[in-house]
C-alpha cells in the first residue's frame, strides 16, 4: 500500500452514511466526514467513555443558530454546561476562563463546535490544565484546519502577539466533518478560510522540508479547493460543495503537523492578531505575493504546484491563485483587508526586512 498505508477507512456504508477515518500519524485520531455526521457524537463520546461534557462554541452559532442547543440535547445526562466566550484570535483571558470552567465542572471531555479560534481556544485550555485534562473533540464550521493540528495559537499581552503552545494531548482525539454544520457559517469567512487552506497545502509543497504523503494530499488539497470554492459562492446551501472544500482543508492541514510552513505563515500571523485581521483574510493578501517572489527567486520550488492551480509553468502559479481570490469576492490588498495606511509602518517594521517591498506592493 506504500504511503497510503498510513490512513485507515474504519467504516464505509455507502455515500449516504459518514465514512470514519483512522490517521494513525496525525494528532488526531478519527475523522468522520460526511452529511449527518454530529449526529455520531454521542457514538464517539460513549466510545471514548466520557460523562461530563463541556460544549464550547462561538457566540455567533450560540446565538443565531440551533446547532449548539440540538446537540446539547443530543448529549443528554453527560451534557454539563457551554461555554460561548472565545473571540476571534483567541485572546488569553477567554481561554483562562474556559479552563476555570472545565475545572469547576471536572469535565472529561470537551466538544468545539466553531472555527479556528474556538478550536485553538479549547486546546489552549486544555493545555493549561495539564496532563490527563480532558478528551477534545472537534466539529469545525469553517475550513482553518486548526482541528487537525496540536498547536494552539493564543493571542497574549498588550502587543496582541499570537503565541503558540504545543501539545498533542489537547489536539481533538475526533474531528466530525459534517457539511450541514457549516451551513450558516458567513460566506466571507467560509471564503476566506478555505483560502487559508489553499495556504497551508501551497506551503506545504514549497517548504523546505518535502513529505511526499503531505505533498500529494496538498496537491490533491489546491485542486478541491479550486473547485469547490467557487461553488460554495454561487450556493452556500451545496453541501456536496463544502463536504469537498472540508476534505481539502483536512488534507491541506496535514502538511502543519509534517513540515515548516513558510513566509505567508509568518507574515500572516504578524498582521492578523496585532491589527484584528482574520487569518483567512491575511492568506488572501499575502499568498500571491509570497508565491510570486519565491518563483522569481527559486521557480523549482514553485514549479510542482503549476498543474494544480492549471498553468503551464512557476511564474503563472501566483496570477492564478489571485485571480481565484478575485472571482471570490475576497480582499486582495491590505487595505481592502482592513489595514490603514497609519498602520502600514508599523506592520512593515514588524516583518523580515526581506519581504517588506514585496508586502509594500499588496497595499
Amino acid at each position: 500500500m506504500g504511503e497510503c498505508s498510513r490512513w485507515c477507512c474504519a467504516r464505509s456504508s455507502g455515500s449516504s452514511r459518514p465514512v470514519v477515518f483512522t490517521h494513525v500519524s496525525s494528532p488526531v485520531v478519527r475523522v468522520l466526514a460526511g452529511t449527518g455526521a454530529c449526529r455520531l457524537l454521542l457514538d464517539e463520546i460513549e466510545r471514548l467513555g466520557a460523562s461530563r461534557v463541556v460544549l464550547v462554541s462561538s457566540a455567533t452559532l450560540t446565538r443565531e443558530t440551533s446547532l449548539p442547543t440540538a446537540l446539547e440535547h443530543l448529549l443528554g445526562s453527560r451534557f454539563q454546561q457551554s461555554f460561548s466566550g472565545l473571540a476571534q484570535h483567541t485572546p488569553e483571558q477567554a481561554v483562562a476562563e474556559l479552563a476555570d470552567l472545565l475545572r469547576e465542572v471536572s469535565a472529561d471531555a470537551v466538544v468545539s463546535l466553531g472555527g479556528g479560534s474556538v478550536i485553538d481556544g479549547c486546546k489552549g485550555a486544555i493545555h493549561d490544565l495539564g496532563p490527563g485534562a480532558a478528551m477534545h473533540l472537534a466539529i469545525p464550521t469553517t475550513l482553518s484546519g486548526a482541528e487537525f493540528t496540536a498547536s494552539a495559537g493564543i493571542t497574549r499581552g498588550p502587543g496582541r502577539q499570537k503565541q503558540a503552545s504545543v501539545d498533542r494531548q489537547a489536539a481533538p482525539q475526533v474531528v466530525i466533518l459534517d457539511p450541514e454544520a457549516t451551513r450558516h457559517t458567513p460566506g466571507q469567512l467560509w471564503l476566506g478560510s478555505g483560502i487559508r487552506a489553499l495556504d497551508h497545502a501551497v506551503e506545504t509543497v514549497c517548504s523546505e522540508v518535502q513529505d511526499p504523503l503531505s505533498n500529494r494530499l496538498a496537491l490533491e488539497a489546491i485542486r478541491r479547493l479550486r473547485s469547490s470554492l467557487p461553488r460554495c459562492q454561487a450556493d452556500g446551501q451545496d453541501l456536496a460543495a463544502r463536504q469537498q472544500a472540508q476534505l481539502g482543508a483536512w488534507w491541506a492541514a496535514l502538511g502543519l503537523a509534517s513540515v515548516p510552513m513558510g513566509p505567508s505563515h509568518t507574515l500572516g500571523k504578524l498582521l492578523g492578531a496585532p491589527f484584528g485581521i482574520p487569518h483567512g483574510i491575511t492568506s488572501c493578501v499575502l499568498l500571491p505575493a509570497v508565491i510570486a517572489a519565491t518563483a522569481r527567486a527559486d521557480p523549482d520550488r514553485v514549479a510542482p504546484l503549476a498543474p494544480a492551480f492549471d498553468v503551464h509553468g512557476p511564474e503563472l502559479v501566483a496570477p492564478a491563485c489571485a485571480q481565484l481570490i478575485a472571482e471570490l469576492g475576497l480582499p486582495r490588498s491590505l487595505s481592502a483587508a482592513g489595514l490603514s495606511q497609519a498602520d502600514l509602518p508599523t506592520y512593515l517594521e514588524s516583518i523580515p526586512r526581506e519581504w517588506r517591498e514585496a508586502v509594500a506592493g499588496t497595499f
